[in-house]
This record gives structure tokens, sequence and C-alpha cells, in this order.
């Protein structure tokens, strides 16, 4: 059975951004939920992308060195202590958004073809730089033989405290799969990946200000099937993530440290006992 349900796209409503912290936020019905995104970053970056970030900073300051002597090079005279200690912000920030500058640029293209794929764009009116990749999507819609039901829509877990805005919700007519597929668009995809379509897998309901979409809520309900799909400017790539134990063993366990780390950012409400000691040691000769 294939389901007729108007497909409709926009930006995530009912959601507010923490300016400081960048977590974004869902609200329904007065209850602030953290996006699913904004969960797997409360839990910290992954080891990998910890690491890329540092080495996209040291590559700078090391290739770049030059540039970088040049806004240290200031006089350091008393009357300039001011001027010094800004121009060393600013080297600070120059050296610093070496680790976010690329990662960035593709998150604003992603955005782009993202845009575009959900509202299904016609390839006449697609921005030169994303058509290679919208051309892949429709390229896997005819392939695969796939009927999308809805794209970005709403998705609430009250239970686990959580929310976000799903891709795609589609079903496969011969079979009669129904599952949530999430576009990426970067260089390749990652294990922290599956654990972000699953959030949207596992959601209760779909809904929005506050009013539950009862059709697609029952077709969330019957999904059995979540996958990733990663567009480049010459391929896809289809994923499909079984939910196996060791998976949703990870699910819980990003939930409940997140969400722990969220509501203790300080370690003194843990402590039951704190106590200072130490010795006086005597000045060496």
């Amino acid at each position: 059975m294939t389901l007729n349900i108007t497909v409709s796209a926009g930006g995530p409503k009912n959601a507010t951004t923490d300016p400081e912290s960048g977590l974004r936020y869902y609200d329904w019905k007065g209850r602030k939920l953290p996006s699913a995104t904004s969960l797997r970053r409360m839990a910290g970056l992954p080891f990998k992308l910890h690491q890329w970030a540092i080495s996209k900073v040291v590559q700078r300051a090391v290739e770049e060195d030059a540039i970088l002597r040049q806004m240290l090079d200031r006089p350091k005279r008393p009357r300039e202590r001011v001027r010094d200690k800004n121009v060393r912000k600013e080297a600070s920030r120059w050296l610093r958004s070496a680790a976010t500058e690329e990662r960035d640029a593709a998150a604003e293209l992603g955005t782009l073809v993202h845009d575009y794929a959900v509202r299904r764009t016609p390839l006449n009116l697609v921005d030169p730089v994303a058509r290679p990749y919208l051309i892949q999507f429709y390229d896997w819609i005819a392939t695969s033989g796939v009927n999308i039901i809805a794209t970005e829509k709403q998705v609430f877990n009250l239970t686990d405290g959580y929310a976000g805005t799903l891709d795609l919700l589609a079903e496969w007519p011969v079979s009669g799969d129904i599952g949530v597929v999430d576009l990426k668009t970067g260089s390749g995809t990652y294990t922290d990946h599956a654990l972000q379509v699953m959030m949207y897998a596992w959601g209760e309901f779909i809904g929005e200000d506050d009013v539950i979409d009862v059709a697609l809520t029952d077709a969330l309900r019957r999904a059995n099937t979540m996958a990733l799909l990663h567009l480049t400017d010459s391929s896809w790539h289809y994923q499909r993530i079984p939910a196996s134990g060791e998976l949703v063993a990870a699910f819980r366990g990003l939930i409940a440290y997140a969400t722990w780390m969220a509501a203790n950012p300080d370690l003194a409400p843990l402590v039951d006992e704190d106590v200072t000691g130490g010795v006086v040691l005597a000045a060496q000769p």
C-alpha cells in the first residue's frame, strides 16, 4: 500500500538556539527538548573529529606561520598593552577558526543541497553548485522506487527527552517497508550518524505547534527501516542500518550520558564530602 500524504518542507518551527552554547531546543507544550544533534554534541565530539579539528589548527600555525608572526609583531610598549592584548585575541581567533572553517563551508553546501532535496526542486531551478548532488538524489529515487511520504517533519520523544527534524520518511511500495532516511553530503558517513538517525526513527510522534500529526505518527510507528543516504557530486550511497542490540545500548547510553552532563555542569552538587588539606613546605635554600 502506498501512503498518500502531502509533502511539505521548511525550517524547524518551535525551535530556538542558545546563542552561547549553539545548542538547539524544541518546544513542546512549554517543555524544552534538546535537538538530536545537540544531544549528540552534549556528549562531546567524537575522538576522530576532535583530532581532526586539532590537526587543522596545528596545520595553520605551521604552514601559515608568516601570517601569524605578522599578526603578533606589534610593539609592546606600556601604552600599547591594550592593543597588544587585542592583537593576541585576534590571532587566537584566527587560529581557532581553522578548526571549523572547512566544516562550516561543507555545512553550507550540505544545507543548500538538503533544502533542494526535501523540496523536490526541479533541476533547472537548482543552483549550479548543488545540481550534481540533486541529480544523484533523483537517481536514487528512480532506482529505488521509493515513495517519499514526508520531508522535514518534527519528531518528539518525550520519554527520552529529545526532539529533531527528520529528513525523509519514505515507503518502498514493493516490500511495504517504511523508513526514516537521513541525508548526508559531507566527505563520508560516520559511526555517530547511526545514532543520529536512530533518534529520529525512535521518535514517539510527529507534530508541530503542540499538535500531533496522527497520520504521520502512525507511519513513523510502523517504520521498520532507518538509513543514511550519502550524496556526492558523482554518486549516491544508501546505507541501511539495523537496530541491533549494540546500537540500541549505545543509543540509550548516549542519551543517559548527554542529559546527565547537561544537568550537572559542575562537580559540586555530586560531592557529599569535600576536604582540603596539605603541608606547608619550607623554602629550599
